[in-house]
């Protein structure tokens, strides 16, 4: 009878060990197909447009308002302000 709880439990203790090498393997090749939004290179003669990640939010409304650099914005401002730094930097200015 004890043989038998101690193989149950090694099998356990193996599927455990098992799904937890396979979680953090899923997690290293998920971080390492992430690209940031700016390189060091992209930024380094530019001004770049605040970001979200960068910002504190404010108020939790429709929309949410950010504070960035001590100045507030909302969602789409803040938006419309990353999609024309890119169009920007795409068209070589």
């Amino acid at each position: 009878m004890k043989r038998e709880k101690t193989r149950c439990v090694s099998k356990m203790g193996l599927l455990i060990a098992s799904a937890a090498m396979a979680a953090m393997a899923g997690c290293a090749t998920v971080q390492s197909t992430v690209s940031p939004a700016w390189t060091p290179s992209q930024t380094a003669g530019t001004t770049a447009a605040p970001r979200v990640e960068d910002c504190a939010i404010v108020g939790i409304s429709s929309p949410t308002k950010y504070a960035c650099n001590g100045k507030v914005y909302t969602s789409f401002q803040l938006a419309k302000l990353r999609m024309d730094e890119e169009k920007k930097y795409a068209a070589g200015n």
